[in-house]
């Protein structure tokens, strides 16, 4: 029974270190934080007539008819339009409940919004959506499917880059209505759902203010700081090669946290190490990763890990952290938030303007799985940039 309990207690600890998100859906807040007391005045997205997003969705696998398929295709071919092309879409016709319908509708909004306050073009030019049917299950309620979707994307500034998005978990429940079958409610484990924060007196998410005030109040790129001295460079090149080999599955050779909270800190521990940055067991500053019920929270949660980069002294890494300068370089960590940081990515390129110069990173991550995705693409707004130099003996 004790060990039972130990049990226990441990993964409740693993889901209070993992410093991703919750699974949540539109319309609820994941953490309760970032409440407007007022209705959210939200701009409208930027439409622009000559911008049209090219989405094509294919569905494969058994279990919904054809009026569910079309259901589902619909949702993602409205969705993927809507933050494309910054032009409204009608998602009632596809819900049979109409709050459902309004929040999918906020979502893409401040997502457009987002985009559209970015330095870069976040116009969608394509996408090519694939959805898996994984399971379907019926009882009381209605019908409910599981659907797995890999996407990739093509934005205006970076047009010749492939932004995949992997594996991301649906999950639609459908009801049989009088004008046939409709969507009861749907939810994703993305950054618009399980961020989003309601407003039901407004057409946006309530955050929407300060994730824009983010964007404005952004330094301007700044020339790189000279790095301190270290005992050992960190192999940036070892870095890349590990986070777009890991992108779109979990290393067997480490636990997973997505069911404990998020895997992004630890994919980017795991990056650090392909990197060469050793695990670090001395002092009081600690980065480790045992087996996964011994390991640190430094190394799995991304509030954490921000406490051991900004403290390390003596043996271990050698990191800067601070607000992003536009200085980052590949393999740096980017740590987004709404109002702090709450997820890790890692940069592995940038985007730039017309005569050259960087305006943007473009990141991997996991939780959600991500490869070469524009950062101001993003959700997530506030940012922290971890500047990893090396480390020493």
């Amino acid at each position: 029974m004790k060990t039972v309990l130990k049990m226990i207690c441990l993964l409740l600890a693993l889901a209070l270190l993992c410093g991703c998100a919750d699974f949540a859906v539109p319309g609820r807040d994941a953490d309760g934080a970032g409440e407007s007391s007022a209705p959210i005045d939200a701009p409208a997205p930027v439409e622009d007539a000559a911008v049209e997003t090219a989405v094509t969705v294919t569905l494969s696998g058994d279990g919904l008819n054809s009026e569910q398929q079309e259901l589902v295709t619909s949702l993602l071919t409205r969705w993927y339009r809507f933050i494309g092309a910054f032009a409204e879409q009608d998602f009632a016709p596809l819900f049979s409940d109409s709050d459902q319908a309004r929040t999918h509708a906020a979502a893409c909004r401040t997502l457009s919004a987002i985009r559209a306050a970015a330095p870069e073009d976040l116009h969608l030019m394509d996408c090519a959506v694939s959805l898996h049917v994984d399971s379907v299950t019926e009882d009381e309620t209605g019908l409910t499917a599981t659907v797995t979707e890999d996407t990739v994307m093509h934005f205006a500034a970076t047009a010749d880059v492939d932004s995949y998005l992997y594996a991301m978990p649906h999950i639609f429940r459908f009801a049989e209505t009088a004008e046939g079958w409709r969507i009861a409610h749907h939810e994703a484990d993305d950054n618009p759902f399980f961020s989003y924060t309601d407003d039901p007196e407004g057409d946006a998410d309530a955050n929407l203010d300060t994730l824009l005030a983010n964007i404005a109040a952004r330094p301007a790129p700044a020339d790189a700081t000279p790095a301190p001295a270290v005992d050992h460079p960190y192999d940036r090149d070892a870095a890349l090669a590990y986070m777009t080999a890991y992108a779109d599955h979990r290393n067997p050779e480490f636990h997973a946290y997505d069911a404990a909270g998020g895997n992004c800190m630890n994919f980017g521990s795991q990056v650090l190490l392909a990197g060469g940055i050793p695990m670090d067991a001395v002092g009081n500053a600690t980065w480790r990763w045992l087996a996964p019920f011994n390991t640190t929270g430094s190394f799995i949660n991304v509030n954490d890990f921000e406490e051991y980069a900004r403290t390390n002294t003596g043996f271990g890494l050698v990191a800067t952290v601070g607000p992003d300068d536009g200085a980052g370089q590949v393999g740096d960590l980017l740590l987004l938030g709404v109002d702090g940081p709450r997820h890790t990515t890692v940069i592995s390129g940038f985007v730039t303007d017309s005569s050259g110069k960087t305006v943007d990173y473009l990141l991997c991550s996991n939780t959600t799985n991500y490869r070469d995705f524009p950062a101001a693409a993003y959700y997530y707004t506030s940012r922290t940039l971890v500047k990893i130099h090396g480390w020493n003996d």
